[in-house]
């Protein structure tokens, strides 16, 4: 019987191909695995994504009325175009993460073209006196060169845990916000890194009901993300979770994240990874449904396709990054929590 030394060296190479898939995703924190650890109070951190815009002045003037610290994942292209905008974010003591410079999916470019989206964005940031601790990938879409980028520029890769999907509308009770992976909280229960963006003027019009609903869910205090990543105790090791249906191909984006130039196609939205066995792909790929747009006093993107943002997916939680805590000091003459 001859030995079949083929099958073995492809069974070996599958798996070297899992583990180091595995060593990757293990240093991602996607926001939605560390809200199943325990904490010692419900902790809630929201952030805000594609900015800074034109609306971001009055979201900080709101923030500041309430004593509510955020994190801003920023894109390069924007700050260039909003500087004063980053310094007062800086300056109120929020937290700023690193959103690419011009928000494409970072999967579909070359290693050159992904170090460099983020690189840039990481230069410009602190030329303007931030210090970036986190890189939020649009789209959510990574590989291990976009992890290996962040760590050396000290950034940890952090996605999230519930998504406003602000982009489609307010939702009629923020505090029912399901996780990506579809949990629903029962009321006191509510946690976790929220999504939102701060080039929607509705989603910073809502900002009251958004604060409100979020406490009457649960959320005892609003932090930074880094504050709400030192909250959790006892971190374990997260799924490894395959972000596409058995079946598709690995460099493939999901049938509800293609897209052209001019926008993207409309199909169903994907079903809930819950549902997707674990361990079935080397590499996340997130899902999205709607194209980013610049702001229109900002020049198109030469030769870059609109790429969307993520909606939903799971990907493995990270070992918490630990001595990133940047809490705010509390403003003077804000008002008190509401109910």
């Amino acid at each position: 019987m001859k030995f079949p030394w083929k099958q073995l060296r492809a069974a070996a190479l599958c798996g070297c191909m899992l583990l180091a898939a595995q060593s990757v995703l293990a240093r991602v924190v996607d926001g939605n695995n560390i809200m199943d650890q325990r904490m010692s109070e419900n902790l809630c951190a929201i952030t805000f994504d594609d900015g800074p815009s034109r609306n971001t002045p009055q979201l900080l003037d709101m923030l500041d009325q309430y004593g509510i610290p955020a994190t801003f994942f920023l894109l390069g292209k924007q700050a260039e175009l909003h500087p004063d905008i980053v310094r007062r974010i800086v300056a109120e003591g929020h937290e700023i993460g690193n959103h690419s410079y011009s928000h494409p999916n970072l999967r579909l470019l070359s290693s050159e073209r992904k170090d460099e989206e983020i690189r840039r964005t990481d230069a410009i940031l602190r030329s303007l006196g931030a210090t970036p601790l986190f890189l939020r990938p649009p789209y959510g879409a990574f590989d291990h060169n976009t992890v290996e980028t962040a760590e050396s520029l000290g950034l940890s890769v952090v996605l999230w845990s519930l998504d406003s999907r602000d982009w489609k509308g307010l939702p009629p009770d923020y505090a029912k916000l399901r996780s990506t992976r579809g949990y629903a909280y029962p009321t006191g229960s509510l946690r976790g890194i929220f999504l939102f963006h701060d080039t929607h003027k509705s989603t910073v019009d809502d900002l009251p009901r958004i604060i409100a609903d979020l406490r009457a869910g649960g959320c005892q205090r609003f932090v930074t993300v880094s504050e709400y990543l030192e909250g959790v105790l006892d971190p374990e090791p997260g799924l490894l979770m395959t972000r596409r249906p058995v079946g598709e191909e690995p460099g493939q984006m999901p049938l509800a994240a293609r897209h052209t130039v001019e926008g993207v196609e409309e199909s169903a939205e994907l079903p809930p990874t819950r549902g997707w066995p674990a361990g079935t792909g080397p590499l996340p790929l997130a899902r999205s449904s709607k194209p980013w747009q610049p702001e229109s006093n900002a020049a198109p993107f030469s030769g870059q396709a609109l790429d969307q943002h993520e909606r939903g997916g799971a990907s493995p939680q990270s070992t918490l990054p630990t001595g990133l805590s940047l809490r705010p000091s509390p403003r003077p003459g804000a008002p008190a929590p509401l109910s």
